[in-house]
């Protein structure tokens, strides 16, 4: 039976695919640093992404043919409070853990999730934020590893990811909202920008597609894993306001036109990759999460 090891298995992209190999019949073996429960049928191995030996001993215990590496310090907001706590995470968590495989399972293959904002000094000298800067060095190292030892590793560059669960990203925190301010608990919601144009996928369509590199994606190649479509913030919060039936109200700090970005996930679809799951139908099963929470 094919095993698969799972980094941030307790996280939102984590829970979904941990269900997501346990339907197809792996054995699931999530990393966790505590005694936190994780869903019915996945194992859990007890290891500190600061500890190579740490990491080492887990991937002793499993010996795992795939390996999703989700652990990370996803919120761009938190990393200009805690940049020091974001390099550590999300870079020598990384390194650690292909120190790990390079030493006990340097033929497993390895999937690092990385961001479509990552900042790459090459091509910009206005860096966007340390989040951005860590994912970054992140995909520099990960490449410059499976090149240096051999490793079978594969990259993939992630949009902002949402759907069902426990997430602090926009659309959750605004169906959040809405959902509070029905019930008379807040005042309103505050963007930054509510022009701001950003590119979601379902976390649903992302796990499959992490599979499908997985499985039939190249070493040391990197995929884009988006929609390929944008939609401001505006249109968002509006839908998730039909769909919740609450006037929330909202206010911005800006309100400037973004340019027009749009991803190119060719790569991605020709990995027999596509997605189901619309903006439409990831809002409404979002806003059907909190109601039922």
């Amino acid at each position: 039976m094919n095993k698969v090891f799972l980094t941030g298995a307790t996280g939102f992209t984590g829970h979904h695919a941990c269900k997501y190999y346990i339907n197809k019949g792996y054995e699931v073996y999530g990393a966790v640093r505590s005694h936190h429960r994780l869903i019915n049928g996945v194992q859990s191995e007890f290891c500190d992404l600061m500890s190579t030996e740490s990491l080492k001993e887990a991937l002793e215990k499993v010996h795992p043919r795939f390996i999703l590496h989700l652990a990370a310090q996803n919120h761009s907001g938190l990393s200009w409070e805690e940049p020091l706590s974001t390099i550590n995470t999300n870079v020598i968590g990384t390194l650690n853990l292909l120190e790990a495989v390079k030493s006990v399972v340097p033929r497993a293959a390895i999937l690092i999730t990385g961001s479509v904002i990552e900042y790459d000094p090459c091509d910009s000298l206005h860096p966007n934020h340390p989040y951005g800067l860590s994912k970054y060095i992140q995909t520099l190292l990960s490449r410059s590893w499976s090149t240096f030892y051999d490793l079978d590793i594969r990259i993939a560059k992630t949009s902002n990811l949402i759907g069902p669960g426990h997430s602090n990203g926009i659309c959750s925190l605004v169906a959040q909202k809405c959902l509070q301010y029905r019930k008379g608990e807040t005042e309103g919601f505050q963007f930054h920008n509510i022009l701001d144009r950003r590119d979601f996928l379902d976390v649903r369509d992302a796990v499959r597609a992490y599979d499908s590199i997985l499985q039939k994606g190249r070493k040391n190649e990197t995929y884009i894993v988006a929609s390929g479509e944008t939609h401001t913030l505006l249109e968002v919060a509006k839908e998730l306001k039909r769909l919740s039936q609450s006037d929330l109200p909202l206010t911005t700090q800006q309100f400037q036109h973004m340019p027009q970005v749009q991803y190119v996930i060719d790569k991605l679809k020709n990995l027999d990759w596509n997605q189901t799951i619309p903006l439409k139908q990831s809002l409404k099963d979002i806003v059907e999460y909190y109601e039922q929470g």
